[in-house]
């Protein structure tokens, strides 16, 4: 049963929606943040390309598994399954591991470095990635903003960069000490693309999915970027679907996906999600409320549909140097301090 309608959490005294907006990230965005390569030139790999460039094919080789030098999700779907394999597996994902362990954010602005400075700390960025990458701009990003201005993020299949101490349920860098009890965090569990997942059984994975359902079933925007929702992943699927489909709000609220495949394509893997909600695809982030209204997506939006006062955009400068880009958000920042919204763009020119 659906839960009773509702408006977005705006206070139109302040212009302020305090509804969030979720962003759901899948290796496409990191493909994307990176398309020359991470800092030192290395390859950001999807699973088309996973076995070339992460250098799994002697591993494949020596065992006699079956690749069709395409589909490594249902490749490693199968060998799983039949479990006839154990120490390839093993082998299979020690390599992968190292391999994601050594990339890094080039020196330069990113796609993730817009995507952190463009959300309030209501708003939510979840990812798919094993790579380090959202972990490294959070990381890098947090002194100009401060912390408590910053979005949430959470790893739906752990993170390479991301510990956890299980006993005071915290979580952090990778073997860095426990806020509460000291010891060392432990690397997070990696879930690997076989089509029964379990995101029950580790309680770090647990405590990622129940908090991404409860921000999923409150949230005003949603955007996907780079994640299509895989038929490997029916756990996943199913998970996102119910609670967008509890939202109260997402017949009003959007939803939009970022992805480079055909929009008829797209329009057919998400029209479930689409049947409860406005859409947008879109085949950059740059035509995407991120970009043209950076930490006042939800704002803008409502002002827009729901009080029909749209705002002038105010799309992020087009620059590489991460201290310009830092220093354009401060005034935004500013604004939310003094708890009221103007919605004019940064020269102030309605």
């Amino acid at each position: 049963m659906r839960a009773q309608k509702r408006l977005p959490r705006l206070d139109i005294n302040t212009n302020i929606n305090h509804s969030p907006h979720v962003a759901i990230l899948g290796a496409g965005a990191s493909k994307a943040a990176c398309p020359q390569g991470d800092k030192s030139g290395q390859a950001i790999p999807l699973m088309n390309d996973l076995v070339h460039i992460a250098g799994l094919q002697d591993i494949i080789d020596r065992h006699g598994l079956e690749y069709d030098g395409k589909n490594f999700e249902a490749a490693y779907n199968a060998w799983a399954t039949m479990g006839v394999h154990p120490d390839a597996i093993k082998q299979i994902q020690s390599r992968i591991e190292q391999y994601f362990h050594t990339l890094s954010l080039p020196l330069e602005a990113t796609i993730y470095d817009k995507m952190i400075l463009g959300l309030r700390n209501k708003d939510l960025i979840a990812t798919f990635n094993w790579d380090p990458f959202l972990a490294q701009a959070y990381q890098r990003n947090m002194d100009s903003v401060g912390h408590e201005n910053m979005p949430r993020i959470l790893f739906l299949h752990g993170n390479v960069m991301i510990g956890a101490c299980a006993d005071c349920r915290m979580k952090g860098w990778t073997n860095n000490p426990c806020d509460g009890c000291k010891k060392r965090l432990e690397p997070s569990t990696l879930l690997y693309p076989v089509g029964e997942k379990n995101y029950t059984e580790d309680p770090f994975i647990k405590s990622e999915w129940d908090e991404l359902r409860a921000y999923l079933e409150d949230a005003y925007l949603v955007t996907v970027f780079g994640y299509s929702a895989p038929i490997t992943d029916v756990v996943a699927r199913s998970v996102l679907l119910e609670a967008w489909h509890n939202n109260p709000t997402s017949t009003l609220g959007n939803l939009d996906i970022i992805d480079t495949k055909p929009k008829e394509e797209i329009r057919e893997n998400w029209s479930d999600f689409f049947e409860v909600s406005h859409h947008g695809i879109y085949k950059s982030i740059s035509d995407n409320y991120f970009s043209l209204f950076p930490r006042r997506t939800c704002d803008a939006f409502a002002m827009a549909t729901l009080q029909q006062d749209p705002w002038h955009e105010n799309p992020l400068p087009e620059t590489e140097d991460l201290a310009e880009l830092q220093a354009w958000v401060q005034h935004l920042v500013a604004e939310e301090k003094a708890g009221k919204f103007s919605g004019l763009p940064r020269d102030g020119r309605d």
